[in-house]
């Protein structure tokens, strides 16, 4: 029952991101798609990063609140903790946390701010985090600028803001500690009458 409310909560993220891409023209629009796969992935890989270094060290697991534990991390103690993490796992500098975005959503130009994060992601785990096709070929996770879909340059803001609201009310952290492969199911959906397949490659604890 638990996976099944999981699975039912995630769908209902995806469409709720695909509501954001209609509101701003992009409904079953081409790039649709790849706006929703690399944002979903984004959150992936945030609430990843939160469950494992709170199994690494105790005091950020039982903290009220773990990113404010963390923000006393001296950046020697920081770095000491991202090399306890398993060698597959992603890794985030505390600037690319989804809070720190969400946190700084009415700053001037923060589509640029949202664009440069993920892009940092990217860079940062270059090595250690891909997404595979079901032919095999690497993609390169956030190798585009999202916020560049929208034409209308004075949308781009308030598109960034709605994508990240969306991603605060949801979290994966619930699953880490289960063996269940829900990405299939994800990632599997009609776009433009074409079924689309992805094969994630990453390390589910």
């Amino acid at each position: 029952m638990v996976m099944q409310d999981f699975t039912t909560q995630t769908k209902a993220l995806i469409d709720n991101l695909k509501g954001v891409c209609t509101s701003y023209g992009l409904g079953n629009d081409g790039n649709e798609f790849k706006i929703i796969t690399q944002v979903f992935l984004y959150k992936f890989m945030n609430d990843k990063f939160v469950h494992e270094v709170k199994s690494i060290d105790a005091k950020l697991k039982t903290a009220d609140n773990w990113e404010q534990a963390i923000a006393g991390y001296t950046d020697a103690q920081y770095q000491l903790l991202l090399m306890r993490m398993s060698p597959d796992s992603a890794k985030l500098k505390r600037e690319h946390y989804l809070s720190n975005l969400f946190n700084q959503q009415d700053t001037e130009d923060f589509a640029k701010l949202f664009d440069d994060t993920l892009r940092n992601i990217a860079i940062f785990n270059n090595d250690i985090f891909s997404v595979k096709t079901g032919t095999g070929a690497k993609i390169t996770l956030f190798d585009n600028e999202l916020s560049n879909y929208i034409t209308d340059s004075s949308q781009r803001d308030n598109f960034c803001k709605a994508i990240v609201n969306q991603l605060v009310n949801f979290s994966f952290e619930q699953i880490f500690n289960q063996k269940f492969d829900f990405f299939a199911t994800i990632f599997e959906y009609q776009s433009n009458g074409v079924r689309v397949n992805l094969n994630i490659n990453v390390n589910k604890s």
